[in-house]
C-alpha cells in the first residue's frame, strides 16, 4: 500500500497542475488573500452557530477567478462539514430536460437529507422558489449549509427576491445558512432591479486583474512545488504579457510545463520565446470570441474609441469615458445623448472590456485586459 501512495504522489508531481479552463481552480490562487481571508471567516461563524452575517458577493470581468473562488469555498465548508447546497442557473428551461441527478439532488433536499448535496446542483425550476427557500431552511436546521449561486447575474427575479429575504433573515436568526454569489460586474445592478434593498448590505468583493507580484506567483508558487522553477525575469515577463489576467497565467502555466522537460531545469526567457506562438494563436481565438460579441451587440466603433483614450493611460475619469463613447456612437451614425452613453458603457463593463474603479477616491475606469483593447483597435481600421 505505501508503494501505491509513493507512486500516485509522483505521478501528481508529474502531472501539468496548470489547467487554462472555465471554472478550474488553480495549483496556487494567488493574489485573492483577503477575499479568501473573508470567506473563511464567514464559514467559521457558521460552522461555529453564530450567524455568518450579510452574504458575500463575487462580481466581476470574465475570466478573473470568481469561479475558482467560488470552488475553494465549497472546498472550504466541507471540510468544515458544513453542507453545500449549488443552485445551477444552467439548466434548460424544461425541468424534463434536466440531468436525472439534478433532479434526484432537488428530491434529496426537499426529503431534508442528512448528507451534503455537494457539487450535483439543484434545478431551481423544478419547485417554486419559496418552496425552495422553506427546503433548504429545513435542511439547515440540522447543521449549517451554504448556498452557492455562479453566473448570478442570470438569476431570476422571483428566484433572487425568495433568497435575498431569506438571507436577510438568516443574519438575525436561524436556520444557520449562507449566501454566496458570482457574477458579472453587472451583478449589482441586477439585484438592485429586483426591487429589495438587502443586497446593498452584502460583502461586495470586485474580482479583477491581478498585480505583478501575485502574477508571478502563480507561476512560480506551482513550479517551485512540484520541484521546478522559473528566473524571476522570465516570471516578471509573464505577469507583464498576462496584464495580470488569470486566465492567460494559467495558459502561460500550462504551456512552460510542457516546455520545461526534466524536473530540476529553470525555465527562463528563452522557454517563453519558444511557446509565444501557441500562446498568441490561443489568446487571439479568445479575442476573436470577444470581438465578434462587440459585433453582435454594435458596439466596435465604441470600444475602438475606448481603446485610443487608453493608449495614452491605464486609467481614465467618468468624464473621459463619457467622451469618449459620445465620439464613438457619433462615429457609428447613433445617437449619442445621456442614456446611449451609459447604456454604452454599462454593456461594455458587463462584457469585461472596460472596468469600474476608485482610485485616490476618484470614480474612475481601467481597461478590462489592455491588449484586447489593442486587438480591438487594430481591427477596428
Amino acid at each position: 500500500m505505501k508503494g501505491w501512495f509513493a507512486r500516485r504522489k509522483s505521478t501528481e508531481e508529474q502531472q501539468n497542475p496548470f489547467v487554462a479552463g472555465l471554472g478550474v481552480l488553480p495549483p496556487y490562487l494567488a493574489g485573492r488573500e483577503p477575499e479568501q481571508g473573508l470567506i473563511r471567516s464567514r464559514l467559521a461563524r457558521l460552522e461555529s452557530g453564530a450567524t455568518p452575517g450579510t452574504f458575500v458577493m463575487l462580481h466581476g470581468p470574465r475570466g478573473n477567478g470568481k469561479t475558482a473562488l467560488l470552488v475553494r469555498a465549497k472546498r472550504q465548508a466541507e471540510a468544515l462539514r458544513i453542507r453545500v447546497i449549488n443552485i445551477r442557473l444552467d439548466v434548460s428551461d424544461s425541468p424534463q430536460d434536466a440531468p436525472p441527478r439534478t433532479r434526484g439532488a432537488f428530491q434529496w433536499l426537499c426529503a431534508v437529507s442528512s448528507f451534503s448535496i455537494g457539487g450535483t446542483g439543484v434545478n431551481w425550476r423544478e419547485v417554486p422558489p419559496r418552496k425552495l427557500v422553506a427546503a433548504i431552511e429545513r435542511l439547515a436546521r440540522r447543521g449549517p449549509v451554504l448556498v452557492t449561486i455562479d453566473e448570478a447575474h442570470t438569476l431570476p427575479a422571483n428566484l433572487g427576491r425568495a433568497l435575498l429575504s431569506a438571507g436577510q433573515r438568516w443574519q438575525h436568526s436561524g436556520p444557520h445558512a449562507m449566501l454566496l454569489l458570482a457574477g458579472t460586474p453587472h451583478l449589482p445592478d441586477h439585484l438592485k432591479a429586483m426591487r429589495t434593498s438587502f443586497w446593498e448590505r452584502s460583502r461586495r468583493l470586485f474580482i479583477g486583474r491581478l498585480g505583478p507580484d501575485a502574477s508571478a506567483d502563480a507561476i512560480r508558487i506551482p513550479l517551485e512545488e512540484r520541484g521546478r522553477s522559473i528566473s524571476d525575469a522570465a516570471a516578471a515577463r509573464v505577469a507583464e504579457e498576462s496584464h495580470g489576467y488569470p486566465f492567460f497565467l494559467q495558459l502561460w502555466g500550462e504551456l512552460l510545463w510542457e516546455a520545461s522537460g526534466d524536473a530540476g531545469r529553470k525555465l527562463s526567457c528563452p522557454d517563453l520565446d519558444r511557446v509565444r506562438t501557441q500562446f498568441e494563436k490561443e489568446k487571439d481565438g479568445l479575442y476573436l470570441n470577444r470581438y465578434r460579441e462587440l459585433m453582435r451587440a454594435k458596439l466596435i466603433p465604441v470600444a475602438a474609441s475606448f481603446a485610443a483614450a487608453f493608449a495614452r493611460s491605464e486609467r481614465r475619469i467618468v468624464y473621459e469615458v463619457v467622451r469618449a463613447a459620445r465620439k464613438g456612437l457619433e462615429q457609428s451614425g447613433r445617437a449619442s445623448d445621456e442614456d446611449s452613453v451609459m447604456d454604452a458603457c454599462d454593456q461594455l463593463t458587463n462584457l469585461g472590456y472596460i472596468c469600474p474603479t476608485v482610485h485616490s477616491s476618484v470614480y474612475c475606469y481601467k481597461p478590462g485586459i489592455p491588449s484586447l483593447m489593442r486587438f480591438v483597435q487594430l481591427n477596428a481600421r
